[in-house]
């Protein structure tokens, strides 16, 4: 299972949502949004909590499934989130990753990225 490239992609997925001012995450809660690697092509399902909890589904490389989880915070006034995989802190599973928050709905797609210089292509699907 390659979990680093998923928590890479995770990282840089942490971006998306609705124009709520006290909650900018607000529309992420019952919707799931869908992260397409530019470098690898890998696909990140993303399931965003009110409790700043996240989850993560992906294929790996080799075929198989791969589950992550983790916690989200903001930084920056809500124009940052930031990623924290629950994997050891020394591995590159573990290592968190911010990228820009913009205001997105349902059905909208856009580009970004992250800290790392990662690139993704982020959509936000109806229901989990």
């Amino acid at each position: 299972m390659r979990i680093s490239i998923l928590a890479l992609a995770c990282a840089g997925t942490l971006f998306a949502t609705a124009a709520y001012a006290d909650d900018p995450m607000e529309n992420t809660y019952t919707n799931t949004v869908v992260s397409k690697d530019h470098a690898s092509g890998g696909v990140t399902d993303l399931y965003f909590n009110k409790d700043m909890s996240y989850t993560a589904k992906a294929m790996g490389q080799d075929g198989k499934p791969i589950q992550l989880a983790g916690s989200w915070s903001l930084k920056d006034d809500g124009k940052t989130i930031c990623l924290a995989p629950n994997a050891p802190a020394n591995t590159p599973a573990g290592q968190p990753s911010c990228s820009p928050l913009e205001k997105h709905n349902v059905g909208d797609s856009w580009s970004l990225t992250n800290d790392k210089g990662q690139s993704f292509d982020i959509t936000i699907t109806a229901g989990r």
